[in-house]
C-alpha cells in the first residue's frame, strides 16, 4: 500500500479521472488485505479533499466501495476517526454515512464522538449528496 506521505504529497488539484484511479487503487489495495486502517482513512482524507476540489461528484460505485471500507472500519470511540469520516463524508457526499451517523445513540459512541456528529449533521442539514449545493 503507498503510505501517507505518498497521498500528502499529490498535487493539489488532479483530474477526475486521476482521482478516479487513485481512490480505486487504494480501496483494492485495502479490500485485497484488509489492514492499515488508520493509514487507509487518513489516504482517503487526502483523496477526499483533492476530488472536492474538482467540482463534479465522484463515481458512485467508488463512493459506495469508500462507505464500505469506512463502515467497516468504524470505531465510535475514536474521535479522529470520526473527525476524519465525517469530513470524508462531507467532501464526497456520503449519504449512507451521513445515514449511519445519525443512527448512533450516546450509548454507541463515546460523549466526544457523539458531540462531534451531532455539530456535523447540524451543520451539514438533511442531505449530503451533492458536497457542491450551493455553489453552482
Amino acid at each position: 500500500m503507498k503510505n501517507l506521505e505518498y497521498y500528502a504529497a499529490l498535487p493539489d488539484f488532479m483530474t477526475r479521472e486521476e482521482l478516479e484511479t487513485a481512490f480505486a487503487e487504494l480501496l483494492d489495495e485495502f479490500e485485497s488485505k484488509k489492514k492499515y486502517s488508520a493509514q487507509l482513512i487518513k489516504s482517503l482524507v487526502q483523496l477526499s479533499d483533492r476530488q472536492w476540489h474538482t467540482y463534479s461528484v465522484l463515481d458512485n460505485s467508488l463512493r459506495q466501495r469508500i462507505e464500505h471500507c469506512l463502515l467497516s472500519l468504524w470505531n465510535g470511540h475514536d474521535l479522529e476517526q470520526a473527525e476524519e469520516v465525517i469530513s470524508i463524508m462531507a467532501s464526497l457526499g456520503l449519504e449512507a454515512i451521513k445515514t449511519f451517523l445519525a443512527s448512533r445513540l450516546p450509548k454507541d459512541v463515546s460523549p466526544e464522538v457523539f458531540n462531534e456528529i451531532s455539530l456535523a449533521l447540524s451543520e451539514f442539514g438533511d442531505s449530503v449528496s451533492d458536497p457542491y449545493i450551493g455553489m453552482r
